[in-house]
């Protein structure tokens, strides 16, 4: 669950961003939890009661240049999150360097400077994740979240542990190429398992931690079987 919070002046502006966000966010399918506060001081006092932040949207002027103190205050204490500037003014981009903000957004904000600044942050601050590009625009997923890919025409197709499915365009082939080593397994030209979720190799069969089998080609049978017992063994598993 990400921790998200808007601190902007502008209550009108505050409140369409804040419905943008979600839309987007939720979109994504990313977990999120967001609060707005309508000034620098306010938001102190949060982070003083112990809440914590994984995001920040923070407006530079408000009456002065309050946001952008403030924000050198945060990376004086070492309070560690990700800070992206939204101002109707460029001119303090430069003296807002030395506060490392992961992006600058100019009002009003431009939906695509929107998506790619939270596709920044989620690409840095999500381990374990893959990035999909689908048609309902960006997705990502937990890799142990996902049970296996299937390849359906020129669509992939994502099965996920809960029962839902995913969609995307692609290959197997080159989807392959973007997953960390041993961590997924093509049993099939149609298929690709993941590894952490296999619960049994049989002759020419997997059976998954959801009960479902997936075929294994003949010509690969003890290739699968090695490269499981390779994982199963770094992994410390038993089976």
């Amino acid at each position: 669950m990400y921790e998200i919070a808007i601190c902007d002046d502008d209550i009108v502006f505050a409140s369409t961003f804040s419905a943008t966000l979600t839309e987007m966010l939720t979109a994504k399918k990313v977990p999120f939890h967001l609060n707005t506060f309508s000034d620098p001081s306010a938001l102190l006092s949060s982070i003083k009661r112990g809440e914590k932040y994984h995001l920040l949207f923070l407006d530079i002027l408000f009456q002065s240049e309050e946001g952008l103190h403030f924000a050198k205050l945060l990376r004086e204490k070492n309070y560690h999150l990700d800070i992206i500037f939204i101002t109707t003014c460029s001119d303090y981009a430069v003296a807002s360097y030395d506060t490392a903000p992961l992006y600058y957004l100019l009002k009003p904000v431009d939906p695509e400077k929107l998506d790619a600044a939270l596709n920044r942050f989620l690409e840095k601050n999500t381990p374990g994740s893959l990035h999909f590009s689908t048609s309902k625009g960006h997705l990502y997923i937990q890799m142990c979240d996902i049970l296996y890919f299937e390849i359906y025409g020129h669509e992939i197709i994502i099965h996920k542990t809960n029962g839902a499915k995913e969609t995307c365009m692609g290959t197997l082939k080159e989807l392959e190429k973007l997953l960390p080593p041993l961590t997924f397994v093509r049993p099939h030209r149609s298929y690709l398992v993941n590894l952490d979720h296999i619960t049994e190799i049989t002759r020419y069969q997997i059976r998954l931690s959801s009960g479902i089998t997936i075929p294994v080609s003949k010509n690969l049978y003890h290739q699968i079987q090695n490269t499981f017992i390779d994982y199963a063994e770094k992994n410390s598993l038993s089976f």
